[in-house]
């Protein structure tokens, strides 16, 4: 499976409704959590979310649709 990133964010809400709403129109999802010990930034990091790269175009439709990005 390539994977494209779609959506990131530094709020774990943010993320966990983008996640729901993808998962409800059968869109898999993979959570790159930055802001963890091991991946983190100076200044903070960010968490990331990814769908297959098929899917990358709906998925960002669906969460431009329901106003996360």
């Amino acid at each position: 499976m390539e994977e494209k990133r779609v959506f990131f964010s530094v709020s774990q809400i943010k993320i966990m409704t983008a996640k729901h709403l993808l998962a409800e129109a059968g869109i898999a999802t993979v959570v790159l959590d930055k802001m963890d010990s091991a991946h983190a930034l100076p200044l903070g990091g960010e968490i990331e979310l990814y769908v297959d790269a098929s899917d990358a175009d709906e998925a960002r439709r669906i969460l431009k649709e329901e106003e996360v990005i």
